[in-house]
């Protein structure tokens, strides 16, 4: 019994020494990956090129960290939207920014590139009528990035419960409309919040990654183009069904159309 113990030791002992390891080497090749970055923003101007050659070679290794390494956290996913964006590789910059999105929705900094990059995009898909009315009604849900909803709800959600308080003691010192007020507020703020969260689950959501695709009436070369115009890479959608080497999405103005699957990722 003593040798087995003796033997389970060691063997525990191996594995996280191997796994210490590997985690050494993950965090070698996540600094690399950064100062090649870094490299390359310090050359964009001198020598575009090789700036380049530099991004590509950063991409390369944070692909790496989530391929090969199966590391998943919204910072590497944001680092590597940043290197995809300064190759000028919208549609993969937007797919990244969105996986950070996903993973950490309160990162400012992944929600400000995220919408920079949505600028440069070739496409313009407009939400549908009913759409902007109801970002009209809900400006503060479409307009407000979730760090800054959930910052207001915390801040109203505080005030409220301090008026709560003062009522209590000293009632002429805070109508109860003001209270009341306060307290709405902070429900719809947490409500758009879990709305927003309860959806990031449950859809399944991608983006062109190819210069341009032509979308289609059916799930297969022979169908008609469904619009006059193609896609360009950046545009992201809603995945409706998956059929064979085809996807059926809706766009974000309502349209609805097929997508060849290797000219998509999806948002996972």
């Amino acid at each position: 019994m003593t040798g087995k113990r003796y033997l389970a030791l060691a063997l525990l002992a191996l594995g996280a020494a191997s796994a210490l390891l590997a985690e050494e080497d993950a965090a070698t090749v996540f600094a690399e990956a950064n100062e090649l970055f870094d490299e390359g923003n310090r050359l964009q101007g001198s020598a575009p090129q090789e700036a380049a050659r530099l991004y590509r070679s950063a991409a390369l290794r944070y692909e790496h960290l989530l391929g090969e390494r199966g590391i998943r956290n919204a910072k590497l996913y944001y680092n590597l939207g940043n290197a995809y964006h300064q190759l000028d590789d919208i549609g993969r910059a937007i797919l990244n920014y969105r996986r950070a999105e996903r993973l950490d929705p309160s990162d400012a900094n992944v929600q400000r590139n995220l919408d920079y990059a949505r600028t440069r995009r070739q496409d313009r898909l407009e939400a549908a009528g009913s759409g902007r009315v109801l970002e009209t009604l809900l400006f503060w849900h479409y307009e407000f990035a979730p760090a800054t909803r959930t910052r207001l709800f915390a801040g109203l959600w505080l005030l409220f419960w301090a008026a709560m308080i003062l009522r209590r003691r000293v009632r002429e010192w805070i109508p109860r409309e003001v209270t009341l007020a306060l307290g709405v507020a902070a429900a719809l703020l947490l409500g758009s919040l879990a709305y927003e969260a309860a959806g990031q689950r449950e859809t399944v959501a991608g983006v062109v990654i190819v210069p341009e695709t032509v979308a289609r009436q059916g799930d297969g070369l022979g169908y008609e183009p469904a619009f006059q115009e193609p896609l360009h890479a950046g545009a992201e959608f809603r995945v409706l069904e998956e059929r064979r080497d085809w996807l059926r999405v809706e766009l974000p103005d309502g349209r609805l159309c097929w997508l060849s699957v290797p000219d998509v990722e999806l948002i996972l």
